[in-house]
């Protein structure tokens, strides 16, 4: 098998020959393992979306996510990226040492009424969240599935979908419909105590994140994508009580999960929450979610404890520590791996992976290890 048989496999409960990897490449561990200049990631979303796929071949992965970004013009100010916008105007400098979001200058440049500002809208920061007030929310423009054929994404998904070939499984995001969704443009404080303060807000604002997650999952299946990864990084039992998660977060996901089945029956979706999550896993499955990943270690609970409360059958994904790809051994790293291949692989439901996103100083010996563990 090749990679997207082999990991297509799995999500649709078949047996592979072997388990498929797939940890979480963002852009930057991809720029360095390629000798990508971030510049070029942040200026051309073919080349951020390329160089992701190109990393994980690099590696020899079997699968790799399909994220889509913005076109951004930038100059150079000595070190510094700045972003600009079309007549020149300094818009922010852009943070090379986090997300390569720009730290906009001014409030006023993020437009909630602007569709494309919404469909990227963690590409700039500001120090003031973005939405204020329940006017800002009736203002806000939810990109529906046919923006981004408008916008070139159609063609570069295809594009990035045969570049992948059969070598490269794809997992096309869907972004986040739910607490993340709220971070983005409340900020974390305040997202937080809206779950408090403002229920009803909250709610409202995750409506609108499912219909974001729903139109953009809509656009992807129609390009060819069969998997489907939603975001949801926030909410987690290490942020958030199993109390509020169940109140706020789950309807709104389920709904997605409902809606994007509903429209392609052969999609098979799963979700990106790091931190702990046991106190929720069966919830999750309620959902109707295919899968549950990353099993981030780092929230206190191993792929054993997970698989315990899901049975046998259903497909976990994730598993290592993402600080052991810079901190362990290869031999260390490998060892873990097998242990999570161990815990988790039964019946073939099984896709090892890291943690949370990979570092961007992942030594590359200890992906080797990786995939060694797999191919053992």
């Amino acid at each position: 098998m090749l990679g997207a048989e082999r990991l297509a496999a799995v999500m649709n409960g078949k047996k592979p020959d072997r388990v498929p990897v797939m940890p979480k490449i963002w852009v930057n561990l991809a720029a360095r393992l390629t000798g990508t200049d971030l510049a070029q990631i942040i200026e051309k979303p073919r080349t951020a979306t390329q160089v992701v796929i190109d990393a994980a071949r690099q590696i020899g992965i079997d699968g790799a996510r399909l994220f889509l970004f913005p076109a951004r013009r930038i100059r150079r100010d000595g070190g510094r990226l700045i972003e600009v916008d079309p007549a020149g105007r300094r818009l922010g400098e852009i943070d090379m040492e986090g997300g390569l979001a720009t730290r906009l200058d001014r409030w006023d440049d993020f437009r909630i009424d602007d569709p494309y500002h919404l469909a990227f809208r963690t590409s700039w920061s500001h120090e003031k969240p973005f939405l204020q007030t329940e006017a800002d929310l009736a203002r806000m423009n939810v990109p529906d599935k046919s923006f981004y054929e408008a916008h070139g994404y159609g063609d570069l998904a295809r594009e990035m979908l045969a570049h992948a070939g059969d070598h490269v499984g794809l997992a096309g995001d869907c972004d986040s419909a739910t607490l993340a969704f709220c971070v983005s443009l409340r900020g974390m404080q305040q997202a937080l105590l809206d779950l408090i303060d403002a229920p009803h807000l909250v709610h409202r604002l995750m409506e609108k994140g499912s219909t974001y997650a729903i139109e953009r999952g809509k656009f992807l299946v129609d390009c060819g994508l069969r998997i489907l990864r939603l975001n949801d990084s926030v909410g987690n039992m290490s942020v958030i009580s199993p109390r509020l998660w169940k109140e706020f977060v789950y309807p709104h996901m389920k709904e997605v999960c409902h809606e994007l089945h509903a429209y392609c029956p052969e999609a098979r979706i799963y979700c990106h929450i790091c931190g702990n999550v046991l106190p929720i896993v069966e919830p999750l499955v309620e959902t109707g979610l295919d899968c549950i990943a990353p099993l981030d270690p780092l929230g206190g609970f191993t792929v054993a404890d997970v698989r315990r409360r899901v049975g046998d059958r259903y497909v976990l994904m994730g598993g290592v520590n993402t600080m052991s790809f810079v901190h362990s051994s290869p031999e260390e790293l490998r060892a873990e791996a097998l242990r999570c291949i161990e815990e988790g692989n039964r019946h073939g439901a099984f896709v090892l992976g890291s943690g949370c996103a990979l570092p961007g100083d992942a030594k590359p010996e200890n992906l080797e290890a990786l995939v060694q563990a797999a191919t053992a």
